[in-house]
């Protein structure tokens, strides 16, 4: 190892290993919508049947959300990804030689959407708040935006590659490369700073012989039990599922709206990529904003700017208006999901439990997504047009505002926001 790579803090290195994991992930899970059209057209399967197989791959991973805090902690992070490696490529061989529906729900809903990359949506981001204790803020922008540029390289590529050899095929050699990069990336992952003799990036340490003790990082966080009791602990969950019932259903469906309309089915697919364009530039600036100013703001802020612009969809018929709603939906989606963990150092303290705390809120997030996915589909089949599923969507985002009310106005402190008190004492658990 070079000596300027000896004076970068692990830190960074873990951090470009999550990147690179995130991005193929996300990618995995948010271009769904352009595989639709195919499997309608070879099998004449109903876009609310197809649409299942999407909320499977959310309700799939809901056990597995609250178990991923302790397979995390036993076997560690690293192990958990290249578990999760493997699923992806097992996965999505097997869904390449699906023939019937059923197939189609455990190969791509359980075993890609939900056992490949369900891991990677809890342990990723609480492993990076681990390694950080300064530009947290920054460290989590970057990790965020990967989940904006994989879709957008995956989905355009993926749909031009079942156009031009098959959605089978597509599968099969997608599936070991992108498993392979998952696999890379977790080869240099690690669990916690401990791991490698040193202290989270930027936080003070004392040096005792050969041990790096890290300084005290506060009191007055709180257990699982004490966070349960309190109101912001439900509001965080009750509003990252709403906003995942709104931004589930364009995600899910904006490409089917837009080759109903007579749009092509690779410049459709490009509306997953438009949205994942301006969403990367959110992640990054609502990270930053998050750490800043708290929850309320942030996540107020992003509620209305996700569903607002759908409602251009309403009356989209030309390619470039579909473009415009979907660019300016970005903007929202991708700032309402990225603070939770750093809300939750805020609320509740370094020392409180964050990754079962973050467990609780990413399976509000799945049932969610998995709710809007079928939703859309299921209103599209009632009704044979794209209005309700367009309205539900932003009925159920403007709803996610009520819940703001009972989280805690944001202060600049070292002590939690929803600190234990003095005399009440009780530890913060393990995290």
């Amino acid at each position: 190892m070079s000596k300027a790579l000896r004076k970068v803090h692990y830190a960074w290195i873990l951090l470009g290993a999550v990147t690179m994991a995130a991005a193929v992930s996300s990618g995995l899970r948010l271009s769904f919508g352009v595989i639709l059209d195919p499997l309608a057209q070879e099998f004449g399967w109903s876009r609310g049947a197809i649409s299942l197989a999407y909320s499977i791959s959310f309700l799939a991973a809901v056990p597995l959300t609250f178990l991923a805090g302790w397979t995390g902690e036993t076997f560690g992070t690293r192990r958990m990804v290249m578990f999760g490696s493997l699923t992806v490529v097992m996965g999505m061989y097997l869904t390449s030689r699906a023939t019937n529906l059923w197939q189609f729900y455990v190969f791509n809903g359980v075993m890609v959407g939900g056992l490949g990359t369900a891991l990677f949506m809890t342990l990723l981001p609480i492993t990076v708040t681990r390694w950080f204790h300064a530009r947290l803020g920054l460290a989590m922008g970057i990790m965020w935006t990967a989940q904006s540029w994989g879709p957008m390289l995956l989905s355009p590529a993926l749909r031009w590659a079942i156009e031009t050899v098959g959605w089978r095929t597509s599968f099969t050699v997608l599936g070991f490369i992108l498993g392979g990069i998952i696999l890379a990336a977790s080869l240099f992952i690690r669990n916690r700073p401990e791991d490698k003799g040193l202290a989270p990036y930027g936080m003070p340490v004392k040096k005792q012989g050969a041990a790096v003790n890290v300084a005290p990082i506060g009191e007055g966080s709180l257990n699982l039990g004490q966070a349960r009791r309190t109101p912001a602990f439900w509001a965080l969950i009750g509003i990252h599922f709403i906003g995942c019932v709104s931004h589930s259903i364009p995600l899910a469906h904006i490409v089917s709206m837009a080759t109903a309309a007579g749009i092509g089915g690779v410049a459709a697919a490009g509306l997953l990529s438009a949205v994942s364009l301006t969403s990367m530039g959110s992640r990054f600036g609502m990270s930053l904003l998050s750490e800043a100013k708290g929850s309320r703001l942030t996540l107020g802020l992003s509620l209305l700017l996700q569903t607002t612009p759908l409602l251009i969809l309403l009356w989209a018929k030309d390619l470039w208006v579909f473009y415009l709603a979907a660019l300016l939906f970005g903007i929202g989606f991708g700032g309402e999901m990225v603070g939770f963990p750093m809300f939750n150092r805020q609320l509740y303290g370094l020392a409180a439990p964050l990754t079962r705390i973050y467990s609780y809120q990413m399976v509000g997030a799945l049932t969610g997504m998995a709710l809007g996915g079928w939703l859309g589909g299921f209103l599209i089949d009632l009704t044979g047009g794209y209005v309700w599923p367009v309205l539900a969507s932003v009925i159920t985002g403007y709803a996610g505002l009520i819940a703001l009310l009972w989280l805690p106005h944001h202060r600049t402190s070292a002590t939690p926001l929803l600190a234990v008190p003095a005399a009440a004492g009780g530890g913060a658990g393990v995290n």
